[in-house]
């Protein structure tokens, strides 16, 4: 099976650099775009540096970065947009190739079976996948083709920003003979007990008997030995694209109270309630930004798909009333997914009222009258399969 395998180098600091050519929202960032050494942090660890910054690598602790590199830019991590350029990069390669795997941020799998012959040789389709990915994500990638994901991943990674490597069928084995087996994907121990018995590279590897490597690595041993030699018989799964709306909401003017984004919520909601036109949704994910940069976000998965407005509202209401904000924001997002048809319900074939009830519900209004907010709750249950008691149910006010 042919494959491509497309990579940008770095990808949050890439996106980074992207958006302070554009105006990023970012302190600093017109000298990121100019190409000063950045390392992309996280709250303690560093996320992605500069290549020249080779002491920074990504899960180093920040505070030795800090104390090596002082003249660095930091740049705080911004998962929300690197998330969303990923997901940019695998539409534009769906438009290319039907069958696409994610690989992890900046990098993904393309089945390339009967696409070479609509092109005038690899060459032209790798420089097509290249143009499609800068069209619409504004990133360099690099494009590796072959006969497996182990090959086409190294040659991605050897591979200049913007340029292919083409490795042709039957000469895997030679393409990788000089590849350091630090590539290989497996545990960095891996590799070190390698260099200790002087294999330093695929090549070396290959060289060896297969009992040998599996008497020395075990389970492993196997699968090294194969990718060494080019076997590589690992399938791609393409990733399901399933549907999902999303709505959000900017305000004129910031806000810190959470009462005004519970009031732009309910906008939100029932405009995402409109559009499910009698389908139910079973995630949903709200974001709240300050110029296009996450402050807060929570996923909730419901138990059985919903359409139901009241249902999100009240949990959406009950995640927002705990926010507490410690800046500024500007706009509300809330996307569903999941979306499959509404399930059917069975209603009651006669309703009726309860007297005692109503009487209860009265009273409830006097206490609140009295008091100046609520003091009667209810349970309401919103996630019985959730690993964590506390987000099973939530307490609303009784007559919300």
């Amino acid at each position: 099976m042919r494959l491509a395998c497309v990579f940008v180098p770095r990808f949050p600091l890439a996106v980074e650099r992207l958006a302070a050519r554009g105006g990023g929202a970012h302190s600093g960032a017109g000298a990121a775009g100019a190409g000063q050494p950045a390392i992309v942090y996280s709250r303690t660890q560093v996320v992605e540096a500069s290549p020249e910054l080779t002491e920074a690598w990504p899960g180093r602790s920040l505070r030795h970065a800090r104390a090596l590199y002082p003249d660095a830019l930091y740049i705080p991590e911004d998962a929300a947009r690197y998330r969303e350029a990923a997901a940019v990069m695998l539409r534009a390669l769906e438009c290319i190739a039907p069958e696409v795997e994610p690989a992890g941020l900046g990098c993904a799998y393309l089945d390339l079976r009967g696409l070479e012959r609509h092109y005038a040789g690899a060459d032209d389709l790798a420089r097509t996948i290249v143009r499609a990915v800068r069209e619409e994500t504004g990133l360099l990638a690099s494009v590796g083709i072959a006969s497996g994901k182990f090959a086409a991943r190294i040659a991605a990674l050897l591979a200049d920003p913007g340029a292919a490597s083409v490795v042709h069928t039957g000469r895997e084995r030679r393409f990788l003979r000089d590849v350091s087996v630090g590539l290989l994907p497996f545990d960095p121990e891996i590799a070190q007990r390698l260099h200790a018995l002087a294999i330093h590279t695929l090549g070396d590897v290959a060289g060896l008997p297969r009992t040998a490597v599996e008497a020395q690595f075990r389970g492993i041993g196997g699968r090294m030995w194969e990718l060494a030699n080019g076997i590589d018989g690992d399938p791609l799964i393409a990733r399901r694209t399933a549907e999902a709306i999303t709505e959000r909401l900017s305000f004129e003017s910031p806000v810190v109270t959470s009462e005004a984004l519970i009031m732009a919520a309910r906008q939100v909601v029932r405009r995402l309630a409109m559009r499910l036109e009698r389908r139910a949704a079973r995630k949903m994910h709200a974001q709240v930004l300050a110029e296009g940069r996450l402050v807060w976000e929570r996923l909730e998965t419901f138990r059985d798909a919903t359409s139901d407005e009241a249902r999100m509202m009240t949990l959406l209401k009950t995640r927002l009333s705990a926010l507490q904000l410690t800046e500024a924001v500007d706009t509300i997002a809330v996307t569903l997914s999941e979306i499959t048809r509404e399930p059917a319900r069975q209603s009651k074939l006669i309703t009726e009222t309860n007297p005692q009830l109503e009487r209860l519900l009265e009273s409830v209004h006097e206490i609140r009258a009295r008091f100046g907010g609520p003091m009667v709750w209810r349970a309401v249950e919103v996630d019985p399969c959730s690993r964590h008691p506390e987000d099973r149910t939530i307490l609303i006010p009784y007559d919300a």
